[in-house]
């Protein structure tokens, strides 16, 4: 155990740091308990997203698998780079519990066949439903990577403040409440010596004989 002077002060200072500690623990136990229900209610939400994904762009293959027999390669060629265009997005930081992240702001990928920039004369439908497949599933991946890092940092965020609460719960606090039963014994072993010595001059004074 630490060194620690055994006086009247530092048994005050120690139930003070104790309060605050305890204090402490309160506060960052609200913290984890809301951080983890939100990385549940996101869990739900990224989990369901990959599913969704999974069939989404299963889809859009098989679009373009019969986009290609209809129109022909060449022709389907022709028109991705006719609609190709940059895809632009913010990135803006967001606040949890002083838990700080980054998430992607973006428009809406899916636009309308006239949007795309091909002819919509010299091609079939089958290209307008594969083009809108993909940009279906451009839109998800979009969403799915805000909520995928959000989950990776409340998780580490969740292990770092489990470790606050634990050494806290499990060192510190335990440490201090050490610090104050050691100056209380020490103090109250004072007084009973303190209380013992006075007695003993009474005893000696009254019987020392008076002239």
């Amino acid at each position: 155990m630490e060194t620690v002077s055994p006086t009247r002060m530092n048994l005050l200072i120690k139930k003070d740091q104790i309060a605050i500690a305890e204090d402490g623990l309160e506060l960052l136990r609200s913290k984890r308990e809301s951080l983890v229900k939100e990385f549940f209610a996101i869990m739900g939400s990224v989990v369901s997203a990959r599913d969704r994904l999974r069939r989404d762009m299963q889809e859009a293959v098989n679009k373009l698998t019969v986009a290609i027999a209809m129109d022909g390669r060449e022709k389907v060629a022709s028109a991705s780079f006719a609609a190709k265009r940059d895809i632009l997005v913010d990135i803006v930081e967001r606040n949890i519990w002083g838990t700080r992240f980054s998430e992607i702001e973006y428009k809406e990928v899916a636009r309308s066949p006239d949007a795309r920039g091909y002819s919509l004369i010299s091609t079939s439908t089958f290209l307008d439903d594969t083009a809108s497949a993909f940009e279906k599933v451009i839109d998800l991946i979009l969403k799915m990577v805000s909520e995928e890092n959000r989950l990776k940092i409340l998780g580490e965020e969740i292990k770092k403040v489990t470790r606050r609460i634990n050494a806290l719960n499990e060192v510190i606090v335990p440490e201090l409440k050490k610090h104050v039963r050691y100056i209380r014994t020490t103090l109250e072993e004072r007084e009973r010596e303190d209380l013992f010595r006075l007695k003993r001059l009474k005893v000696v004074g009254w019987a020392v004989p008076t002239k």
